[in-house]
């Protein structure tokens, strides 16, 4: 009896074993080397155990309380398929068609049951094979930058397709090498005409890649989850993520900038850190020499510090070397987005304070009819807490001056903030009405508003957008140009019409779309943003730069329309309005200068491919140059100033004054200097008032 009983026990513990065994992480899937060779300190990650735990409670947050209701099944199987490959290789230069014939007949159906499940096989044999090829292909790198930068044939007619979005994956390992030695060669090509000599050039690139396999040989198993259910989260929306506890606290990159830096928001983008932000009254956004998708190449510290590679570092730890202490000076070496061009930034590390975000006033004069007119111009960078009442004071000491004419508000580049600030700034301009509907998941609608006793302003109102316009400077703008209160001058708004908010896990957070915001017409600012009543040219492209250029953002839609008084006052004045502006711009040397040197931008950032040839590309680089010069003395000449000699001249002048780049940032070194867009919103502003007072003329008279 005893023996049966010591059997049973045995037994039960065999089981026992066997279903721990079967509840705990299979053994990695092994990434075949392909033809690309061995991958030096390559080690497979398996997944963490908390990690299944905090995959099905992601899986139903998101079920339960997006606003977008997504059906897991083989489609979205699909889309979050290629969303995870796109998140781990956008460019398609690492995997190769095998590994992507492989995965996809794995995977591609079979997502939507591994996350109903809480299994994360999937993720982390992707994310294997990704860092498999990729150490592979980094470690061809450096051994073919050893050969010497003279072993590159950067003296032929071939040029490198920069836009690989949509490209093939390389067929092979020797497709791939043939892929990444076009690839080196344009970066060599880069450095060199950042006037690098050899030497240089060579210790970069290997710094470059030493940085990419180093930060791929310490990677851990939540870098791999976090990129599996980045990429999972962005399947519903962009505005959608997961913040495992590192993350949180670690890349709040905007934040430890703006603390003593240099003021800008950063994310890891292709191995570079890219732009996406300039924080208001920072040295990054001061310098007017900085972009959103402006790429940081290399940083150094103070006047003459060496520079040190940053593509392919950690974001963290190139972050670290931005920041540093106030008053010190940091060099950055920045490309664009093509990697067409470089250039060097020097800043001056600063603390960001409140006042330097805060809203501002000027006086805009101009000559009309023989005599100056005033008009207040509003400039305001973000909504923060106490917006509106710095707004009040703003308006109250202009209506002072009892030659005002009209006011003008700047919303360009103010991506939004405290939705209650923005309810009380539209009231400050009219009577206690709606202003913005908000629909939840659920399909309820919640009207808001601003309570007041009438406007502090009720005269001529312009307000001034642009792509980086965004949220609650969109619900203002389009309130005031919904009741036809205020005529909207400028460009279409970013188009961020959704509502977030942060939500606990057991490890970590994740913030989700709840809501979206709409007009009071009853239409979303959602994707389409606000279409200005004139606009103005834009050095920003809409198909890089928006709500529309993200993938799987939400849908414009519109609901039921809330009642509202509405005046077409403005609406039936626009055509005189536009043919009076385009007029006077023809006219003005200011107002041209800006839009040719954004027409000029603009080519530069539409190109897709690039030369491999040198020279070719140093007589771009010259070309170019001599024809921002012949704009500029062209500008000069019409202004009566004395022509540069030459291109050093003029870029010595220049101090971050670059226009186009200013249309970006809305910032010149000079905060109080007003630029020409400002000064023709003025003028439209002016214009109206005289229509309206013909319109009134001729209706006594009639």
């Amino acid at each position: 009896m005893r023996k049966l009983a010591l059997l049973i026990l045995i037994a039960l513990f065999v089981f026992a074993q066997s279903g721990c065994a079967a509840d705990s992480p299979a053994d990695p899937e092994p990434v075949p080397d392909a033809g690309g060779g061995t991958a030096e300190g390559y080690s497979p990650l398996v997944p963490d155990d908390n990690q299944a735990k905090i995959d099905r409670e992601i899986v139903k947050q998101l079920q339960q309380n997006h606003y977008n209701k997504v059906e897991l099944n083989d489609e979205f199987s699909e889309k979050f398929f290629n969303a995870y490959l796109d998140e781990l290789d956008g460019t398609r230069g690492v995997f190769l068609q095998s590994d992507i014939d492989r995965l996809r007949d794995k995977y591609e159906h079979a997502l939507d049951d591994e996350l109903k499940q809480g299994q994360t096989r999937a993720a982390f044999d992707i994310y294997n094979t990704y860092q498999k090829r990729r150490i592979q292909i980094d470690q061809w790198a450096l051994e073919r930058i050893s050969q010497g930068i003279d072993s590159f044939d950067i003296s032929d007619d071939e040029s490198f397709d920069i836009d690989r979005e949509n490209a093939p994956w390389p067929a092979d390992a020797a497709a791939r090498e043939a892929l990444w030695t076009q690839q080196l060669e344009n970066q060599l090509i880069n450095l060199k005409l950042n006037d690098l000599d050899e030497a240089e050039v060579e210790k970069r690139l290997t710094q470059r890649y030493s940085n990419e396999l180093k930060q791929l040989r310490q990677t851990e198993p939540m870098d791999a989850f976090s990129a599996y259910m980045d990429a999972y989260t962005h399947s519903y929306d962009p505005h959608t993520d997961y913040f495992s506890p590192r993350r949180s606290e670690d890349f709040n990159i905007d934040m430890n900038l703006q603390l003593q830096g240099i003021g800008a928001e950063l994310r890891s983008k292709n191995g570079y850190a890219e732009l996406v932000r300039l924080i208001p009254g920072g040295p990054a956004a001061k310098s007017g020499k900085l972009k959103p998708t402006d790429q940081i190449i290399a940083v150094g510290q103070g006047e003459d510090g060496e520079f040190t590679d940053v593509v392919g570092m950690r974001l963290d730890e190139t972050v670290q070397l931005i920041r540093g202490e106030k008053g010190s000076t940091v060099r950055l070496q920045i490309s664009s987005q093509d990697g067409s061009q470089t250039k060097t930034v020097t800043l001056v590390r600063d603390k960001i304070e409140l006042k330097d975000q805060a809203a501002r006033k000027q006086i805009i004069q101009l000559e009309r009819g023989g005599q100056t007119v005033d008009v207040g111009l509003i400039t305001l960078p973000s909504f923060y807490n106490g917006t509106a009442k710095d707004v009040k004071n703003l308006v109250v000491e202009l209506k002072k001056n009892k030659d005002l004419a009209g006011i003008v508000l700047d919303l360009r580049n103010n991506g939004g903030g405290a939705l209650g600030e923005a309810m009380k700034l539209t009231g400050l301009f009219m009577n206690s009405v709606p202003v913005v509907q908000i629909r939840d998941a659920d399909g309820n609608v919640q009207v808001l508003g601003d309570r007041n006793d009438g406007p502090i302003y009720d005269g001529p109102l312009a307000v001034m957008v642009n792509r980086l316009s965004a949220s609650a400077s969109e619900i203002v703008a389009g309130a005031l140009q919904d009741y036809g209160r205020a005529i909207v001058l400028g460009g279409q708004t970013f188009g961020k019409g959704t509502v977030q908010t942060l939500m606990p896990l057991s490890e970590g957070q994740i913030k989700l779309t709840q809501a979206k915001f709409y007009r009071v017409t009853g239409e979303s600012t959602q994707d389409r943003g606000v279409t200005p009543d004139l606009t103005f040219p834009a050095a920003i492209d809409p198909s890089k730069i928006g709500e529309s250029a993200l993938p799987n953002a939400l849908p414009w839609d519109r609901i039921k329309p809330t009642t509202y008084p509405y005046s077409d006052e403005i609406v039936q004045l626009l055509d005189t309005l536009e043919r009076g502006h385009k007029m006077r711009v023809n006219k003005d040397p200011d107002y041209e200068y800006r839009v040719d040197r954004i027409r000029l931008a603009r080519q530069q950032s539409e190109k897709t491919r690039v030369s491999l040839n040198l020279e070719e590309r140093r007589a771009e680089q010259k070309a170019l140059k001599q024809q921002s010069l012949q704009l500029a003395n062209t500008h000069r000449k019409a202004t009566g100033e004395e022509p540069f000699e030459d291109y050093a001249a003029f870029e010595k002048s220049e101090e971050g004054e670059d226009p186009q780049e200013q249309e970006l940032t809305g910032q010149s070194r000079d905060k109080d200097e007003i630029d020409a867009y400002q000064t023709e919103s003025a003028r439209i502003l002016l214009d109206l008032v005289e229509a309206f007072i013909r319109e009134k003329q001729q209706a006594d008279a009639a």
